[in-house]
């Protein structure tokens, strides 16, 4: 094979692996820096989304026989539509063409790499089917990676019965159908062979057996472990080396028949005991030590999900709600509950726009300001980004005077002021959404959050991984939209905007439409984390961009979350 050839076939491998969101966070960085050096490949990876983007549309769109176009018509032109066959006839031509471009990339591929998959079927995700009464279904994700190759699953996804899984790193949530709740922590290989049964190849689970979840069975290269109502971890080595600890309840643990001449009988666990099963010239059991911390309760207190409304690429848009884990249980905030903020202070290059492109600056309303799209919408296109930053946390209190003073110049970042005081309660008290284009980072750009007021009593807080990332799952594809750049006038300076009245009056290259994909990414602020006292509050907070790569992070939407008082668990 050609060097030309093999570069190709890598650059379509790593294509595909982002559409159908299984990339690697190596494969990010390769991906990244290719397409950073390589024109001609930026050319192939804007063909191939775009195919991809269409592929999309075509199969949302089909119907049981036909597809049914439905061109963007302008309010003003909503009377003068076209004719159903002159439709019909436009959408059979872009099919015609989607399927053309396809075969050519298949074809291409193909000739390369005999013993290479076929492209098409890396242009989405398979989607199994929803079974009414699935055996298992995922209840909740954190951080979660899927081994390369292996099925995704996210919040609702019903688990297959003698379907292999595999994470790599993270942890899912499995119900059973018969009320068992798992725990598995990755990396870690599993699969299901019915409701009351879950074989564990590699990894670590944590079992909880409720009344009428008796005789549930964790299944190990080693043993089965059969439930009688309680609380167990099971963890196996790659070499299938079993330990098994009972918190509750008792349990069974078989030793497998390995030959004929073993035949190990069955030992009876209660609630403190341990046990290893390994093999050495044979199945060995040993007594160990109990170890209470094996046991995963809960998943940990964080932001697990969100719901958007659509755009017309029936893509994530507008914010609708949020679901958080905090002190363990989980609630759902609709956008009205969320305590809302005021941006206050910015230095930074940039700000986002919906893809009609219209800047608030521009606009001859004296009452829109580039400020709002930030503080006054709750759009995940929009926002006032790239932020200054630091390479170190606050030690001082952040200069943020309206207008700049080259005698005292304002601190680097971004600062809001909450429409009231945030209280320090149990879990995340903040969240924070950040636009995160597809090629960049997997886990979000690390950024400082500060409390305000400032105070030597508390301190600034690094976040350098989001709750919801480009990884993740519940990770949404964003609808297009508008990057609006400011021009640098002093080369010295890190920011083209100095201060608050900069942003509104600062003159900007009119934006652009931006052609690579991005996603919403979400991560909860715990005010413990920034030294808050449990009960105190904060009015505000400041952000700085960590400066730790040449990427900066795009805050969309922030928020506070009400006291726990006040919210009904979900």
């Amino acid at each position: 094979m050609s060097q030309n050839n093999q570069h190709n076939e890598i650059l379509y491998e790593l294509f595909g692996a982002l559409c159908n969101e299984s990339i690697t966070p190596e494969q990010h960085q390769q991906l990244e820096e290719i397409l950073a050096t390589d024109a001609d490949a930026r050319e192939k990876y804007f063909n191939y989304l775009e195919l991809h983007l269409n592929l999309d549309r075509l199969h949302d769109e089909q119907t049981d026989a036909e597809f049914e176009f439905q061109p963007h018509i302008s309010p003003a032109s909503q009377t003068n539509t076209l004719p159903e066959n002159v439709w019909k006839t436009s959408q059979v031509l872009l099919l015609m063409s989607a399927l053309i471009c396809v075969t050519v990339i298949v074809s291409f591929v193909a000739l390369s790499q005999p013993q290479a998959p076929a492209l098409l079927s890396q242009v989405g995700p398979a989607i199994p089917a929803l079974d009414e009464s699935p055996l298992a279904k995922v209840t909740q994700t954190a951080a979660v990676r899927f081994a390369e190759g292996a099925p995704l699953l996210k919040v609702g996804s019903p688990i297959e019965e003698g379907q292999e899984y595999a994470i790599s790193a993270g942890q899912l949530q499995l119900i059973f159908a018969n009320g068992a709740e798992v725990i598995l922590t990755g990396p870690a290989v599993f699969e299901s062979q019915g409701c009351e049964h879950l074989a564990v190849r590699y990894g670590a689970c944590s079992v909880y057996a409720p009344d009428g979840a008796e005789g549930f069975t964790v299944e190990t290269p080693l043993s089965n472990v059969v439930d009688y109502g309680t609380r167990f971890s099971v963890n196996v080595s790659e070499a299938g080396i079993t330990d098994v600890q009972v918190i509750e309840g008792e349990t069974d643990v078989r030793p497998v028949k390995l030959d004929p001449s073993c035949d190990l009988p069955p030992k009876r666990l209660t609630r403190g005991m341990a046990q290893r099963l390994t093999t050495n010239n044979g199945l060995v059991v040993d007594e160990i030590p109990f170890d209470k911390s094996q046991y995963v309760s809960q998943l940990p207190d964080r932001i697990v999900t969100y719901t958007t409304s659509k755009g017309p690429s029936n893509r994530a848009q507008d914010l609708k709600c949020v679901t958080v884990q905090r002190g363990g249980k989980q609630y759902q905030y609709e956008i009205e509950d969320l305590i809302g903020v005021e941006l206050t202070h910015y230095t930074g290059k940039s700000f986002l726009t919906r893809n009609d492109g219209v800047d608030p600056g521009k606009d001859d309303n004296s009452e829109t300001l580039r400020r709002h799209l930030l503080d006054q919408d709750h759009c995940l296109l929009t926002g006032v980004v790239n932020p200054g930053g630091s390479t170190s946390p606050l030690t001082t209190p952040p200069v943020m005077n309206p207008v700049n003073d080259p005698s005292q110049p304002n601190t680097p970042g971004m600062a809001v002021r909450f429409h009231q005081p945030i209280v320090n309660d149990a879990g995340p008290d903040i969240v924070l959404f950040d636009l995160q284009v597809i090629v960049h980072s997997t886990t979000g750009d690390a950024f400082y959050v500060t409390p305000l007021p400032f105070s030597s009593k508390l301190k600034t807080h690094k976040v350098e991984q989001f709750d919801i990332d480009l990884a993740s799952p519940e990770a949404q594809l964003l609808e297009k939209f508008w990057l609006h750049i400011f021009q640098q006038k002093n080369k010295n300076q890190q920011d083209a905007i100095q201060s608050i009245s900069e942003l509104e009056s600062a003159i900007g290259n009119g934006g652009n439409w931006h052609v690579v994909g991005a996603k919403a990414l979400a991560v909860g602020i715990d005010l413990s984390d920034l030294g808050v006292p449990e009960g105190q509050t904060v009015d505000g907070i400041f952000l700085q961009d960590a400066l730790d790569n040449q990427d900066i992070v795009d805050p969309v939407f922030i928020a506070g979350f009400p006291p726990l008082k006040h919210t009904t668990e979900k």
